[in-house]
């Protein structure tokens, strides 16, 4: 016979569960074992900048075709994906929490009146793209465009002799750029009609400073790693959840991305079907996720009925312009949230305000209401919203200062290149990430709408100052910097017309 003590049973029995819980866990875990994996994209909607990395889903089933760039065989110097699992931003015990659908709320968003004058700038260049037949000599080649530029020839063949002896193919990819002589500007041109990463691409542009002209070249076949693809209906994309844990598009893209195409979608017909073909660099813990292009796509994904291409500029924020030299950014520059309407523009205004004050009437406690008229020149935007709504960084750049500020209130400040600074006063309260000092992108999420400060109700006063200079970016004539096409952006502008346009490849 066999005796146990209390504890000694206790330990017996506790062992026997333990062995049982594990054995049914193993066969549970062997059960549910995923067949396929695909890979996670880590990212954060934090000040901070995100770290992206991205591998080729291997889901066969996916119902989404990938894009094949046309008059290929299929291989691209860019990688193309069905979908992307994208890690959760924020959950509890697993589960994501709600957020809103940022997509439709901009699109539903007012647009702020601004007549935009025909720029001197953007009537100055005349842009090109296309796949141009391959010719002997550059002469031939500008020739078949009905270009003559002989400054232009003489640097070619100096220092690019050997170019077209290099090239493939019946056609050549080529995006240019022309100045209001019709001089060339840039030309960004590839070395065979594949543009895969056997390709060159070369880039021929004038200097800032004179007519000589400058020479890059670029190899396809690496570079463009963390550059990804990708193919949505466009209904199918204007209905995006952020929340989703499957999608193509990172979310912290998405507030650019709606922006973009509440831009261009009033060009294209909504009744029929379209599609928008995105491509963006992904990133990884040194730089921003990016869009690169947007096309919108009509049924047959072969002619482009609007686009848009980022175009890094020295000294300032990067910007958003169309292959025919158009900008995009005016209108990022002037909506920062989803408002109900402009209760103020910039300009000498008056205000009637009360003020409650606490009184005396011989053994008695009164309260007195006073009433004062308070007259100002006002220097910003005051955007009518309800209190608790998302207010966005109009664009990249470094969080200065958020904290209480006298008038102002609650004030968030972002410093821009070029000198620029944006101001978002009276907030409610703020992003909790933020940090002073840190880099900001644009779409950021970094406040709410309150009405702290100097403010007779809930709004977001907004301002743009250059060199602490009040600006008024509804002005209809005012041609910044910020949304104006430089001669120093040509070259940006035609290298990646040639390298993302669906335009350039053979039809």
């Amino acid at each position: 016979m066999i005796f146990f003590t209390r504890n000694s049973f206790r330990n017996v029995f506790l062992t026997f569960c333990f062995v049982a819980f594990s054995t049914t866990l193993f066969a549970v875990e062997k059960k549910v074992a995923p067949k396929t994996s695909t890979a996670k994209k880590e990212t954060t909607q934090t000040g901070k900048k995100s770290k992206n990395t991205a591998q080729k889903s291997q889901n066969s089933n996916s119902s989404s075709a990938q894009l094949r760039p046309r008059g290929s065989s299929g291989s691209s110097f860019l990688k193309s994906y069905d979908r992307l699992n994208f890690q959760n931003i924020v959950s509890v015990d697993g589960e994501p929490l709600p957020t809103p659908n940022i997509m439709e709320n901009i699109l539903q968003m007012p647009t702020p009146e601004v007549v935009k004058p025909l720029s001197k700038l953007d009537s100055a260049f005349n842009l090109r793209q296309g796949c141009a037949n391959n010719t002997n000599n550059i002469r031939n080649f500008l020739a078949s465009l009905n270009i003559e530029d002989s400054n232009f020839e003489s640097n070619f063949n100096f220092q690019l002799p050997n170019f077209f002896k290099a090239t493939s193919g019946r056609c050549l990819p080529f995006a240019i750029s022309l100045d209001s002589s019709r001089k060339i500007q840039s030309l960004s041109i590839v070395n065979n009609d594949r543009r895969d990463s056997s390709s060159t691409m070369t880039t021929i542009h004038r200097s800032e400073t004179s007519f000589v002209y400058l020479v890059e070249s670029q190899n396809l076949n690496s570079g463009f790693e963390n550059y990804l693809e990708v193919i949505l209906d466009l209904n199918d994309l204007i209905v995006y959840k952020s929340n989703q844990a499957n999608s193509s598009i990172p979310p912290e893209l998405i507030w650019e991305i709606s922006s973009l195409i509440k831009e261009l979608y009033s060009k294209v017909n909504s009744n029929e079907r379209h599609f928008a073909r995105i491509i963006y660099n992904a990133g990884d813990k040194n730089n921003w996720a990016q869009v690169v292009s947007l096309e919108i796509l009509d049924a047959s994904q072969k002619n482009v009925i609007a686009d848009a291409f980022w175009v890094d500029r020295d000294g300032l924020p990067g910007g958003f312009f169309t292959s025919t030299g158009v900008e995009l950014e005016q209108n990022f520059w002037i909506s920062p949230l989803n408002y109900t309407r402009i209760s103020r523009g910039v300009g000498y205004s008056s205000l009637r305000l009360s003020k409650s004050k606490q009184g005396k009437k011989g053994n008695s406690k009164s309260i007195v209401n006073q009433t004062y008229t308070y007259s100002a020149t006002h220097q910003g935007i005051d955007f009518a919203a309800p209190i608790g709504t998302p207010i966005y960084a109009v664009a990249n750049g470094k969080l200065i200062h958020y904290g209480p500020y006298p008038a102002y209130g609650n004030l968030v400040i972002v410093e821009h290149e070029g000198n620029y600074k944006t101001y978002y006063a009276h907030l409610s309260s703020y992003n909790p990430e933020l940090v002073v000092g840190s880099e900001v992108r644009r779409g950021l999420e970094i406040g709410y709408v309150g009405s702290t400060g100097r403010s007779t109700g809930p709004h977001l006063h907004f301002e743009l100052r250059k060199n602490n200079v009040f600006l008024n970016p509804l002005a209809s004539r005012l041609e910044l910097d910020l949304w104006t096409l430089r001669n120093e952006d040509q070259y940006h502008l035609t290298r990646n017309m040639v390298l993302f346009s669906s335009q350039v490849l053979p039809k």
